[in-house]
């Protein structure tokens, strides 16, 4: 066991600063999810709806509660459940690293993209006399990472592993890799159907490319078909019995106003600026990559999900069709990191490309600074006691 310890002493840290980082927004900062989302599993208990909605994360804290009802022991038992997600986000990522690169490269990447963020400038053009009523961080911009909401962290360790497995099945098929990628999209799913929602429009798109309308493809997708169902069974357990006629819309029209655009345009340049600049810098490299074109449709059509889908009645205003915009935009630095890397890697292998090395040496400083913005922003969330 202590030889076990040992080889992980850098997961064992992740997992202790993950409970101090989420308990400290649980017991001090308070203005986030979490402590909501305690309430929700102990009303799901009370009101014998333990299998209703996206109840898999709720369930959980029930279950390890020993369905005890006892709120601080749920809320100390929700910290452990996201400190463990977050922990093997980064397990996850550093395991996959370590296939071409050494420990120490590995493990500081995925630590990177635990953090990682956008450059909110807005917020910081305000102390020179632009957009000074903007005092937010987060809101309205994409970001890659979020700290307050308890289902999409936890979801997002078993989404990343159905994107591996996603990834490895476009560049060799192997019939037995669907039944993995089923369970983790269930998982995934039953805790937050934000990720199926991108994954089942880009990932039939990228395998009907890659495979066409082969037996490889139709096999493909049943894992696709257990995420539908799953998120049917939500969308009846939410919608069906709902007594306040809560519902979701669709709807295009708003998007062709110009208001609409006023709000929106400068955000969504800011927040994509550096992905970008990537696309920019290393387009001939990605082009014929299908999972770069995986990543930007999952994008594209997480941004499309949360401009045209809302729901109505007393959900609202939670917001639950933007969820999918985190994920993407994380997929989107995790993407972006491993072209890096290899990037780097092949400078090293051929010193002589002048001109790749100075993309390189930007593209890592840009990099960089995102990592450090996300710091900022976490430690400004944990003083501020405003994720906003």
């Amino acid at each position: 066991m202590s030889n076990i310890v040992k080889k992980n002493l850098d997961v064992v840290f992740i997992f202790l600063l993950m409970l101090l980082v989420f308990g400290c927004i649980m017991f001090y900062v308070g203005n986030s999810d979490l402590p909501a989302h305690a309430n929700i599993a102990l009303d799901m208990l009370n009101n014998n709806r333990l299998f209703s909605t996206n109840f898999l994360m709720y369930f959980c804290v029930n279950i390890l509660t020993f369905f005890s009802g006892n709120i601080f022991c749920m809320c100390i038992v929700l910290v452990v459940l996201i400190a463990l997600s977050n922990t093997l986000k980064y397990k996850f990522v550093k395991d996959e690293l370590l296939d071409k690169y050494d420990d120490k490269i590995a493990s500081l990447s995925s630590f990177t993209l635990l953090f990682v963020y956008i450059i909110p400038v807005f917020y910081f053009l305000k102390y020179i006399g632009f957009f000074q009523n903007t005092h937010n961080m987060y809101m309205g911009y994409f970001v890659p990472n979020v700290w307050h909401n308890s289902t999409i962290l936890c979801m997002m360790p078993f989404a990343i592993k159905v994107f591996q497995l996603s990834v490895k099945q476009l560049k060799e098929y192997e019939t037995h890799r669907n039944i993995k990628i089923a369970l983790y999209l269930t998982i995934s799913t039953l805790i937050k159907p934000s990720f199926f929602f991108i994954y089942m429009v880009a990932y039939p798109i990228v395998m009907l490319f890659r495979y066409g309308f082969s037996y490889r493809f139709f096999v493909g997708m049943l894992p696709v078909l257990i995420g539908c169902l799953c998120m049917l069974y939500e969308y009846f357990t939410i919608y069906m019995v709902a007594t306040d006629e809560s519902g979701v819309v669709i709807s295009f029209s708003h998007i062709l106003t110009c208001e609409f655009w006023k709000s929106h345009i400068l955000y969504f340049l800011v927040s994509l600026a550096f992905p970008l600049l990537f696309l920019l810098l290393y387009r001939t490299q990605v082009c014929n990559d299908y999972e770069f074109w995986f990543v930007l449709l999952m994008l594209v059509s997480a941004i499309g999900i949360s401009w045209c889908c809302v729901e109505t009645g007393s959900r609202a205003m939670h917001g639950n069709f933007t969820w999918q915009v985190v994920s993407a935009m994380w997929f989107v630095y995790y993407y972006m990191l491993k072209i890096i890397l290899r990037d780097d890697s092949c400078e090293l292998a051929l010193p002589n490309t002048i001109g790749g090395g100075i993309r390189s040496c930007v593209i890592k400083m840009v990099y960089s600074l995102h990592v450090l913005m996300g710091l900022v922003y976490l430690l400004r969330f944990l003083f501020t006691k405003n994720f906003g």
